[in-house]
């Protein structure tokens, strides 16, 4: 008897954004982390956001966790750039994890994180043209 196949079946997106999440990860100069990146649901993030990252700076290790789409097909263009949008944000948001916070500085990281990432994203997708599966 044959299985159905998982209408989720994201292996072909994940091997792409793996490999933009190592290139990011170079660029950034975390290449010492061991960085995986997990498919969520809405449910499984904080309301209103596209992804997160739990990272334990003792063993640099981390986790990003991008919004998966509801589509059941492959994964848009659209949407793998929204997500490598996410890799990248939650990777600035790594680097800047030794700094000291606060909940007032909170609002302030976000907003220069947001800063950051969208400079990185627009000159690397100047420079070259993004080769989606």
């Amino acid at each position: 008897m044959s299985r159905a196949p998982d209408v989720h079946d994201r292996s072909v997106e994940k091997a792409y954004l793996d490999k933009k999440l190592t290139l990011w990860k170079q660029r950034l100069g975390l290449g010492g982390w061991v960085v995986t990146l997990t498919f969520s649901k809405q449910s499984d993030l904080r309301p209103g956001t596209l992804g997160n990252i739990h990272w334990d700076p003792d063993n640099k290790t981390a986790e990003i966790r991008v919004l998966d789409s509801p589509n059941e097909e492959r994964l848009t263009a659209a949407e793998l750039l929204g997500m490598e949008d996410t890799i990248v944000h939650e990777l600035v948001h790594l680097e800047l994890s030794a700094l000291p916070k606060t909940d007032a500085s909170r609002t302030d990281e976000e907003f220069a994180v947001n800063r950051l990432a969208a400079a990185l994203l627009e000159l690397d997708r100047k420079d070259s043209a993004a080769s989606l599966p």
